[in-house]
């Protein structure tokens, strides 16, 4: 399994533990601070995480310039000169 594969499905599983502690933390912690301070900052790691994730554009811009390559620098439709090419 890829890096990036691995990656979604952690994501995933991730969601499926926070869905399953909605019961819990209604039923028991609902008056505890610790629990909304943890799952506050877990939301904000998360979020950043997800957002540097994206942000991170090497991959595309890889397979971006193959595709280029492979094209000749060229549109396939109209032949015209594609970006950076």
């Amino acid at each position: 399994m890829s890096g990036r594969r691995r990656t979604v499905w952690f994501h995933r599983a991730s969601a499926v533990v926070w869905l399953l502690l909605t019961v819990p933390a209604l039923v028991w912690w609902s008056e505890s601070v610790a629990f909304v301070i943890v799952a506050s900052i877990y939301a904000n790691v998360k979020s950043d995480l997800g957002a540097a994730e994206a942000a991170d554009d090497r991959q595309v811009m890889d397979e971006l310039h193959r595709v280029e390559e492979l094209l000749g620098g060229r549109c396939p439709r109209c032949g015209d000169q594609l970006l950076g090419g």
